[in-house]
């Protein structure tokens, strides 16, 4: 065949350019709205450049309690193995779990700063399983329950820790989600209570309950919040270890409104370029946050900061 004509031929056809696909931004509410929110530059550093944070303390210690637990209630459960099922699992088991979830942390390069404070993780978290799992384990209906909605422009995202029974029968309360209770783990004391900490954690838990409505029609009965360092050096439930927090429409309502401008402005930050630092009566109301960020030391809003210079 003739190239000339052939490639004539080949110039010929057309190819129709594939549409192009707008995909909507996915916001999460404890990485992306409350982390934001708390600091829109340590926001973008961490989270859309994607930087490890030099000391993973709270990263090791949250992932930690989060995970073991998680295994936890699955032992109940009997996910694994079905002749744990309905058995509370031994001190021994605990920390077989913990091992394993450090080890995995490890191969991430998150670990604990000092065997101080492995050991209290892995004691807080056999005086949970002690404490709790003979009351708790058997109403769990749902581990790591995954909530979603469509936000104005962006879909809104978050996981809940624990669904809970409000009845002795979980298995009719799952029928039922008006009958349930969302619970969230806290690896940490409970916050005073006019904190900016407390405010965001009950924040968080107003739009969850926003979300588990857009999933499942109907509010959860109840929120929740454990905080389970409470539990340090007792053998009984403090009542400061849980935080209940009212879920009315009106609180909803306020939440989402509050979701809605965090994330319309992280979206105006990313078309601009431009992540602004708190003011510095912001940053003294955040100093805890500050004292432990890797950015400290040429952040504007601590130009006559207290922060002394390090080694790693």
């Amino acid at each position: 065949m003739d190239l000339t004509k052939m490639l004539k031929e080949y110039s010929s056809i057309k190819i129709r350019a594939k549409p192009e696909v707008k995909t909507l931004p996915r916001f999460s509410l404890t990485v992306d709205i409350i982390g934001y929110k708390r600091c829109p530059r340590q926001y973008y550093y961490f989270v859309e450049k994607g930087f490890v944070p030099a000391h993973t303390l709270q990263i090791f210690y949250g992932t930690i309690i989060h995970e073991v637990l998680d295994r936890v209630h699955h032992h109940y459960r009997g996910f694994e193995n079905p002749k744990t099922k309905g058995k509370i699992p031994t001190d021994k088991e605990v920390e077989k779990y913990f091992n394993e979830v450090e080890n995995s942390l490890k191969a991430r390069g998150i670990r604990a700063i000092n065997k101080r404070l492995r050991d209290q993780a892995l004691d807080i978290l056999k005086r949970f399983n002690k404490i709790e799992g003979p009351y708790l384990y058997p109403l769990v209906i749902d581990t790591e329950h995954r909530v979603k909605g469509l936000g104005n422009g962006y879909i809104m995202e978050g996981v809940v820790d624990v669904l809970i029974s409000s009845d002795a029968d979980p298995e009719k309360a799952a029928k039922d989600p008006s009958n349930c209770e969302i619970w969230d783990y806290k690896g940490q004391k409970r916050p005073k209570e006019n904190s900016s900490d407390l405010q965001y954690y009950k924040y968080q838990m107003l739009v969850y309950s926003a979300l588990y409505k857009i999933k499942n029609k109907c509010l959860p009965k109840t929120a929740k919040i454990y905080f389970l360092n409470e539990l340090t050096n007792t053998t009984k439930r403090p009542s400061s270890a849980i935080l209940e927090i009212k879920v009315t429409p009106k609180e909803i309502e306020r939440a989402l409104q509050e979701f809605d401008k965090i994330a319309k402005q992280i979206i105006k930050s990313k078309e601009l370029g431009r992540w602004d630092p708190p003011n510095p009566k912001r940053a003294k109301e955040i100093i805890d946050t500050c004292v432990i960020c890797d950015l400290r030391w040429s952040c504007p809003a601590w130009k006559k900061g207290p922060f002394k210079m390090s080694y790693p």
